[in-house]
């Protein structure tokens, strides 16, 4: 079911890093945002900015990003929004079945690109808009992906967790899906690894996997390029050296951008 809002708009400060609330229903819990603009944003810009929904990893929150990247030098580079919403402590970025006022899945993408169009000029193009993440947020980024193909042109996961069934007892999972083993279907439901079973159909996002060799999540990654693979899907795997890591992540954002910008088209 489409939620509706009522949405302020406001004149967006240029070439600043905003701290914001959005308007939701999907979230009882949290609603905070970051928002960067381009240093030169015109907010009557004809078609709008594409733009690139950042989520963060498990025990962060939106100003990760912050400590990560240079949010202001991204946008200038690559004349995008950039919008960082907070998606709890162990949110995961799903719709939880069993934590009421935690639907993440359902803010992102019938909440925040709404509020990102209706507040910051963002394009109405779904192939100008992209989704990346790192760890628990490259979870809900390829995610996404998945789950709503023809609304992203490109998705970008670094050291992601692409198989949760691998890791029933960590990170506070059962708070977002429940005991494994009283409802493996709801964990396959949102599992990555499981979600690209299908064949890719004919729209479908580009997407980038991102994994040191080192980092606990490699070998998943490694199953998951492949799934996409058979799949039929348009992915690139990057092995690098590193760890899941702060150092690691650091190194890759803005390859990750790069990757998803390429892949918006006019």
């Amino acid at each position: 079911m489409a939620i509706f809002l009522s949405l302020i708009s406001f004149s967006p400060i240029l070439g600043e890093i905003l701290h914001q609330k959005t308007p939701s229903i999907a979230l009882s819990d949290s609603n905070r945002v970051i928002v960067a603009t381009p240093t030169q944003f015109d907010p009557q810009q004809k078609d709008g900015y594409p733009f690139i929904v950042m989520l963060h990893g498990w025990s962060g929150d939106e100003t990760q990003w912050e400590d990560d990247s240079d949010l202001q030098m991204l946008c200038d580079t690559y004349k995008v929004l950039l919008v960082l919403p907070d998606g709890g402590y162990d949110g995961w970025w799903v719709d939880s079945e069993v934590s009421p006022g935690r639907n993440y899945d359902t803010h992102i993408h019938q909440e925040l690109k709404i509020w990102m169009v209706e507040n910051f000029n963002g394009s109405m193009n779904p192939m100008h808009h992209g989704v990346m993440g790192l760890s628990m947020g490259g979870f809900g980024a390829i995610s996404q992906a998945l789950r709503y193909p023809d609304n992203y042109a490109a998705a970008a996961s670094l050291s992601g967790v692409m198989d949760v069934t691998r890791h029933t007892e960590n990170w506070h999972l059962t708070g977002a899906l429940g005991l494994y083993a009283e409802d493996p279907d709801r964990w396959n439901r949102n599992n990555p690894l499981h979600l690209a079973e299908k064949k890719a159909p004919r729209q479908s996002p580009n997407m980038l996997l991102v994994c040191g060799r080192d980092d606990f999540t490699f070998k998943e990654n490694q199953e998951m390029a492949k799934m996409l693979e058979d799949m039929g899907y348009k992915s690139v795997f990057r092995e690098e050296s590193g760890t899941h890591s702060h150092a690691f992540w650091k190194t890759h954002v803005e390859s990750a951008i790069k990757f998803i910008v390429s892949h918006f088209k006019n």
